[in-house]
């Protein structure tokens, strides 16, 4: 602290002509700090490769879930004196934001004189990169080729290529795995290669501090990345411990085999990615709306849903992830200013009880089912725009959106129960609710299940009523 106060006192007696020198002088050490960086990296990347064996996780789930949904025809009734104690239900402000499409202003980078010029669509979004028209392409696919690569690209103009990724993410709210999709689809338009591509994104996935190797065979090379989740049915290599996933931008790939790679890090490199949305992703390209069907006590409502195809687009990108990546997301702002709005005047003035029933029941009802195997020939958890888009859906994925419901329109605390092929959930009131339930940190949750079809808070599917399951967490 006395360093920086003095460092301070000492700039106030410079002139303005003297203090832009001074910063200047900064800057240019500054710039040779960071290059010893990529010197110590170049010479660990000639020497530091070793032979490791892929492997990836199976699916989740223990036994295939069920074809037929259970059904209930007499649901129990609410208790009258249950709703009476029950509280009125504290209802969220809805997220507001513009959902409309984001028009970006091309990106200027003042020294032209090197570069080249890309364009292209993400997800109906124009991207323009300008970038170093020195990059080079490697000819085989050895340590010395990747080390000479990072060598050459390291010394070109590449911090404004970077800077514009680094824009465009942060005004289109992109999660990491968005981020590393648009870097590597740039790179895909310069190289016309997939191998150049990998080690493109590489490079600027390591400038942006992630976590990333390459790994290669004779024909291939590979992204490698750590993650702060599992994914299902993707290879990965461990590395000291840690899994690094293998990131492919088309479909995910289970078994790369033998493969080399470095155990060493890039200076600072050390952020996992994570494919959870912290924001909601602002892609409202292809904008198209859906009408849902629910009865509540006799009483039929019509529900209004919109959502986009570039986001549904974008989620189908997506390696099967673990359950908290779809939980703890943020979703699409479309989903905030329909279907949460015309849900929230439904339930507004309600009990917790009544307005979490309906919510339950809207979800058990609106939507036909269909497990993942029938309808996708292969395990497929889907984002509550997803579950929208589609004709079909399973326990997941009703599971996933009654949480969005429950999260966005309540102050509720909602957990997930895993069965061995059944995912379900439970929510804590704030008064006594009858019904089967579970204790989970001092506080009694009571099952709510999304695919119970007609079944009311408190009950469980009889298949499932003494048998075990994992709680999950949600933020």
């Amino acid at each position: 602290m006395k360093k920086y106060l003095l460092l301070l006192s000492l700039l106030c007696f410079l002139s303005g002509s003297e203090y832009q020198d001074w910063l200047k002088t900064q800057e240019k050490e500054y710039l040779t700090y960071k290059k010893s960086f990529d010197q110590d990296f170049v010479e660990a990347l000639k020497k530091d490769w070793l032979h490791f064996q892929s492997s990836h996780s199976l699916n989740p789930y223990e036994k295939n879930k069920p074809q037929i949904l259970n059904s209930i025809n007499n649901p129990f009734d609410l208790s009258k004196k249950e709703i009476k104690r029950s509280k009125i239900i504290t209802i969220k402000n809805i997220n507001k934001e513009k959902d409309t499409k984001i028009v970006l202003k091309e990106k200027t980078i003042l020294t032209l004189n090197n570069l080249k010029k890309i364009s292209f669509s993400f997800y109906s979004q124009e991207i323009n990169i300008y970038y170093d028209k020195k990059h080079k392409k490697i000819l085989m696919n050895n340590k010395d080729a990747f080390s000479a690569f990072w060598n050459d690209i390291s010394k070109s103009e590449y911090q404004g290529t970077l800077q514009q990724f680094e824009d465009y993410a942060r005004e289109l709210n992109l999660n990491d795995w968005a981020k590393y999709l648009l870097i590597y689809k740039s790179a895909y338009h310069i190289y016309q290669d997939k191998n150049m591509a990998n080690l493109f994104t590489w490079f600027y996935l390591s400038k942006m501090n992630y976590d990333v190797k390459i790994a290669f065979n004779e024909n291939n090379i590979y992204l490698i990345s750590k993650l702060t989740h599992k994914l299902y049915e993707v290879s990965y290599v461990r590395i000291k411990d840690k899994r690094y996933y293998v990131l492919s931008a088309e479909k995910p790939i289970k078994n790369i085999g033998q493969v080399y790679t470095y155990k060493s890090t890039y200076q600072n490199a050390n952020k996992s990615l994570s494919f959870t949305s912290n924001k909601a992703i602002k892609l409202f390209g292809n904008i198209k709306e859906k009408v849902l069907n629910f009865s509540y006590e006799n009483k039929q409502y019509k529900i209004k849903a919109k959502y986009s195809l570039d986001l549904i687009d974008f989620y189908s990108t997506f390696p099967q992830s673990d359950y908290k990546v779809y939980f703890n997301s943020t979703h699409s702002l479309l989903l905030s200013s329909s279907l949460l709005k015309e849900l929230k005047i439904i339930i507004e003035g309600k009990t917790e009880i009544e307005a979490i029933n309906i919510l339950l029941r809207f979800v058990q009802t609106a939507f036909a089912y269909k497990s993942d195997k029938e309808n996708f020939f292969k395990e497929n958890v889907l984002f509550p725009e997803e579950t929208i888009f589609y004709s079909y859906s399973d326990c997941e994925d009703r599971s996933i959106l009654f949480n969005f419901l429950v999260k966005n329109l309540s102050n509720l605390d909602i957990i997930a129960l895993k069965y061995n092929n059944h995912l379900s959930n439970a929510i804590a009131f704030s008064s006594y609710v009858k019904g089967d339930s579970t204790q989970y940190k001092n506080k009694r949750y009571v099952v709510s299940d999304p695919t119970y079809i007609n079944a009311n808070i408190g009950q469980t599917m009889p298949s499932y009523k003494n048998k075990k399951f994992k709680i999950i967490e949600i933020n």
